[in-house]
Formats: C-alpha cells, structure tokens, sequence
C-alpha cells in the first residue's frame, strides 16, 4: 500500500491519482498474513499495552481496528495521526510505515423515485492512517507518560463482568459441557473446579455469554436465532463472533489470553474461511463488539465516529 503520511513524503492527497481502495480486502488480506504466520490476532491480549487507543482524542479504537492496531506488537497501543502528531511537535521517524484505521461514514445521495427527490443514506467503509508513538521522535514528555499498559486485574472482575451484564441468560452447571440453549435461554457450563485455572472457566463462559446477546430480547442477532447449523456460514460467523467477544472480554478483565487453539487446523480452518468472504472478519469484529458492549453495558455519548481531518480519502466500499 503506498503511504502517504510518512516522513519521506511531502505529498498531499490533491496532489496524488486517486486509488480505488478495497477496505475489505485490505483487512482480510492482513488478517490472513497474520494466520499464515501462526498468529492469530484475536487471541492477542492488550492487557500489557493497554487497549489500543488515540494519544489525543482518548478515545479507544474497537471492533475490527481491536485486532489490526494490537496485532502490531507495540509495548503501548497509543496512536496518533499525521496531522495529530505536528500539532504536538513530533514526527515519524525514517523508514516507519502507517497503519489504516476503518471507519463507517454514511454517504447521501439525492435520487428521484415515483417522481419525488429523496435523499438516500448508504453505509461506506472508508480508512485513515495512524502510527504508534514508538514510530514518533520528539514526542513530548507529557504524552510519553500516557504510555503504561492497563493493570492485571483480579478473577473477581470477571465475576462483576457476568453479574452486571443486564437482562442476563441462566447460567447453570447441569453437565459437563459448555452450551448455549436459545430456545430456553440458558447457559450451561462444566464446574469451575473442573478446569485447570479459573481463566479457561471464565474465557468458555464469556464465550457462551456472547452467544447470548444474540437471543431475541436482546440483540436478535440472526446467526444465533435462525443458526443454519454446524459447519454452514451464520453458524462460522456465530462461532468468530463468540470467539472474538470472549477474547474481548478477558482482555477487558486484565487476563492474558493463551495460545492453546494456535494450531495448524484451526489456523487452517479460519484462513479458508477468511479467503472464501472478504467481508467476513469486518462483520464477526462489528457483531463481537455488540456483544460486548451488551455485556459491560458501557455509558457511550450517542455521537458520530470521530474521523481526523486529515483521513485519507479513498474511494469508499458500500457495505450491503
């Protein structure tokens, strides 16, 4: 991808040809590098680095952007934008290269239907590029400071996690195996002594808890209410999108995330998966993210995403 906003290159976007940008390619493509070289991006915790977030704004990146900025490996997932970083007086140092953000931005489009003008809005996937501040030189010491990983924190904030979580499914411990039962509504799961440490019990369980945001009195997420069953595509979708949330949460909880579904099959499995539906991994990271703001029932300002005006403009893909 050529890079616009680094520090060998003095162009601006006016000054550029214009390049239709496929946004879900460049994800998928990206996650996919990463599964070829036995890493697999969700199961990547931020625990140490801290959730990736903007130096300036404050603001947390979530969904998809979650895998693709902490995938990066950086000691402190803080990042900035060109733009932001001259306003601080830093800038990239050689041979860095950016990172793309994806964002949704709603398109309006004046059309004629039976004779009468409308506007009509359509959802496009758009990016914009960030660096982390290790790519920085002469960042001030004010915002270096920022820059210390989120605290481990305890089991019991697991705990807090389940019973705050509103409208909660039944959780019971019937049989030795973890399901989730939409029709009844109900979580089972093997006994907490059964596991070999409490984060495996808690990670299986906020796996299933995902599951249950689907439910119809709560986020009538079609793959869970109307599942086309095993091995078909809302039941694989279904199956990221409780991975993905799971992982979210055990994160968010101050849990490191283990390695022990790295192998050849499963990597093997999703990267068919991922090739055969560019849209696939944007849709699981959008749906997990549903699922886990269900949960934690965060307090968020009902406002647009904040995009820098310094994004890069590229052609926009519709999202059908």
């Amino acid at each position: 991808m050529n890079n616009k906003n680094n520090g060998a290159n003095n162009s601006t976007p006016e000054t550029q040809q214009k390049k239709y940008v496929d946004v879900f390619a460049l994800v998928t493509d990206r996650i996919c590098t990463l599964l070829e070289q036995n890493i697999v991006p969700w199961r990547k915790s931020w625990t140490s680095a801290g959730i990736p977030t903007n130096l300036i704004t404050k603001r947390p990146y979530s969904g998809i952007n979650l895998l693709l900025l902490n995938s990066l490996n950086y000691e402190h997932n803080l990042f900035i934008t060109f733009k932001q970083l001259k306003t601080i007086g830093a800038s990239v140092l050689k041979g860095e290269k950016s990172t793309p953000v994806i964002f949704t931005k709603m398109n309006e489009k004046e059309v004629e239907k039976n004779g009468e003008k409308t506007i009509e809005k359509k959802p496009m996937l758009r990016y914009y590029n960030v660096f982390n501040i290790n790519q920085l030189r002469d960042v001030p010491p004010e915002f270096m400071s920022k820059a210390q990983g989120a605290a481990n924190t305890e089991i019991l904030e697991c705990m807090n996690v389940i019973e705050g979580m509103p409208n909660k499914p039944k959780i019971e411990h019937k049989k030795q195996e973890a399901f989730y039962v939409p029709a009844k509504d109900i979580i089972n799961m093997p006994r907490l002594k059964t596991f070999k440490a409490s984060e495996e019990y808690f990670t299986t369980l906020f796996h299933e808890l995902i599951h249950a945001t689907g439910h119809t009195s709560r986020l009538n997420r079609d793959e869970v209410m109307r599942s086309d069953g095993f091995g078909n595509d809302k039941y694989a979708l279904e199956e990221l999108v409780a991975e993905l949330g799971a992982c979210y949460l055990r994160s968010l909880c101050g849990l490191d995330i283990n390695d022990m579904s790295q192998n050849a099959s499963y990597i093997k499995g999703w990267l068919e998966v991922l090739k055969g539906d560019k849209r696939f991994i944007i849709k699981a990271a959008s749906k997990a993210q549903q699922g886990v703001n269900y949960v934690i029932n965060p307090v968020t300002e009902d406002i647009e995403e904040d995009v820098p005006e310094d994004m890069t403009q590229q052609d926009a893909v519709e999202i059908s």
